[in-house]
């Protein structure tokens, strides 16, 4: 039976509707849950799960009582040689449900070192994940090296040196390295279905082939602005309410990074009209 290990950054108390929509569709497919015992997003997935009627799901602790089960699920307790209380004391049951799992699904802050480390443990071991960044309100998946790529073009300068300074980030990115080319072929055990496709429905090809229109057509609406309007990458940035490497993204035309609603904000936050014509297909 497949395990998803589902976790968030300590920062985020409420889970967006598109994650609350991911958890859902996990949970009608009768898939296993891991999920932590900490603040924040932790207890929100588990608010989430228990709103979902989950019932295979298993909290994960370091020591002898988890901080939150707030359903009175199975508990798995870890033990960890560190001092408790400690960066490492904690680590130690997300390295564990990492091993336990089969893929992941995150939300992150653009900032949390132990989100962060959490989609690296799973890609050392070839496993995928599906990262929910809190800033742009989509989701990135991170099955290989250039998916981590992009998910760290998110952290600001100062986020990538704490990160550093707290995980060692250049040097698990070096590890990661030398295994490119196992990490560069589809990581294992993962259902696309649910990881890829948008949390309410099933994506065909006919439809994947719209929304890329749709996506292509506001790209180019978008690029066309920052031309007229004569704005660098920063200033565009700001002006869409993004960061400077998805403005890149935007200009090299990576239709795949971007979300139809992402593009949709976008336009918004930048003081244009979206208009949206149905007609039946000839």
């Amino acid at each position: 039976m497949t395990t998803v290990f589902i976790a968030g950054s300590i920062s985020i108390s409420r889970l967006h509707e598109k994650v609350q929509g991911r958890i859902l569709k996990i949970v009608s497919s009768d898939l296993n849950v891991v999920v932590g015992d900490a603040d924040g997003a932790d207890t929100s997935i588990q608010e989430c799960l228990r709103a979902c009627h989950a019932s295979k799901v298993t909290v994960y602790c370091t020591g002898e009582a988890p901080r939150n089960n707030i359903a009175d699920w199975p508990v798995h307790r870890v033990q960890s040689k560190a001092r408790a209380g400690t960066r490492a004391f904690f680590t130690a049951k997300d390295v564990e449900m990492a091993r336990n799992s089969d893929f992941g699904l995150m939300v992150w802050d653009c900032k949390s070192t132990g989100t962060l480390s959490n989609v690296i443990e799973l890609l050392k071991a070839r496993k995928k994940s599906v990262v929910f960044v809190n800033r742009s309100k989509d989701f990135v998946t991170v099955g290989d090296k250039s998916g981590l790529d992009h998910l760290l073009h998110f952290m600001s300068e100062h986020a990538r040196a704490k990160a550093e300074e707290k995980i060692g980030l250049s040097a698990k990115l070096a590890a990661l390295s030398q295994d490119s080319l196992l990490l560069d072929e589809p990581a294992a055990g993962a259902p696309g279905d649910l990881l890829d496709a948008p949390a309410d429905s099933g994506v065909t090809a006919a439809t994947e082939t719209e929304s890329v229109k749709l996506r292509t057509v506001l790209m180019s609406a978008l690029a066309d602005y920052i031309v007229r309007a004569h704005l660098s990458q920063s200033q565009a940035a700001r002006v869409f309410g993004v960061t400077q490497p998805r403005i890149s993204d935007l200009a090299r035309g990576k239709v795949d990074v971007f979300g139809l609603d992402t593009l949709v904000n976008m336009a918004s936050m930048a003081g244009l009209r979206v208009e949206m014509q149905v007609s039946k297909r000839t």
